[in-house]
């Protein structure tokens, strides 16, 4: 066992610069690929198929769409294409100023009538859902939306397209690899590592791989608060309409999500709590601002602008 571990260990002495810039980019590559071809990708992930054929996007989503473009004031040069998306929310992925461009999945939700249609099977936890029951009702109302929670919603995905978030966020994995290698290394020559037992470095390398990790998960959980936050502040600053319609989007998510804890049972208070936020599933990470955080700081940015109005 020594020889193959000697060798390798020799192997990556020897190339370990290379290594380096080679898992780097290739961490970097494998999260930013998604967004560069995000058209095949993205529609075949969340397109909305009725009845065995994909959903063309209706007059009236495009129509939407379009409003939420001029009202954020999209460059005519940025490529976006919309499709009618099967989720609950709305999904995006793409850089818009590239010429692959950015595609925007629109909920079928948006339309109202597959919310309002008692006799549309939507399924949760393989079971049908029971429109007529109360937490069908709940589910029903959470998913019908006015016109200015849906421009919201919409306008929160075109900001982030057109912030290029993604690739500061694809740049957070290969910034703490980097890291994490040229503070294990440094410290290794510090100690004198080099000179002792493999077994030891061995170790010393496992400690630095789990604080390496740790750095990682607090410093991506914290960049997308940032950026959730911010994305937030910069959509309902687009007007009162926006700031109103976003408390009432994040109102809606919270009872849907209560909806969902009800029809799920012993699993859905696994998934969400008795205030309607997603629990989350590692202990010592919280991967996304609260629901009830983003749904208070908007109200606070809506009462702040009634308030400048009426003085």
């Amino acid at each position: 066992m020594a020889g193959p571990l000697w060798r390798a260990a020799a192997f990556v002495q020897r190339h370990r610069t290379s290594l380096l810039v080679g898992s780097c980019a290739g961490l970097f590559g494998a999260q930013i690929s998604y967004h560069l071809c995000p058209d095949p990708v993205v529609r075949w992930l969340y397109q909305y198929w009725p009845q065995g054929q994909p959903a063309p996007l209706p007059p009236k989503l495009q129509r939407l769409f379009q409003e939420v473009l001029e009202d954020i004031g999209v460059p005519p040069g940025h490529c976006y294409e919309a499709f009618t998306a099967f989720t609950f929310q709305p999904v995006s992925a793409g850089f818009p100023r590239l010429p692959a461009g950015a595609v925007v999945g629109i909920p079928a939700s948006f339309l109202g009538d597959p919310v309002t249609n008692t006799n549309c099977p939507v399924v949760v936890h393989g079971q049908r859902v029971d429109w007529k029951t109360p937490e069908g009702t709940r589910l029903r109302n959470a998913l019908t939306l006015s016109h200015d929670a849906q421009k919201f919603a919409l306008a929160r995905e075109v900001v982030y397209l057109e912030s290029s978030a993604t690739a500061l966020q694809a740049l957070v994995a290969p910034s703490c690899l980097a890291g994490t290698w040229a503070l294990s290394v440094g410290a290794k020559h510090a100690l004198g590592l080099y000179g002792s037992p493999m077994n030891l470095r061995a170790a010393f390398n496992l400690v630095a791989a789990v604080a390496g990790f740790v750095a990682y998960a607090f410093s991506t959980d914290s960049l997308t608060h940032a950026l959730e936050a911010w994305l937030d502040q910069r959509t309902a600053s687009l007007s009162a309409a926006y700031s109103q319609g976003g408390v009432e989007f994040y109102e809606k998510v919270l009872s849907g999500n209560l909806a969902l804890r009800s029809l799920l049972g012993r699993p859905g208070e696994k998934l969400y709590t008795p205030s309607g936020n997603v629990v989350p599933r590692h202990w010592f990470r919280i991967k996304h601002l609260p629901y009830t955080t983003r749904r208070d700081s908007l109200l606070q940015m809506w009462r702040a602008t009634l308030n400048s109005g009426r003085s």
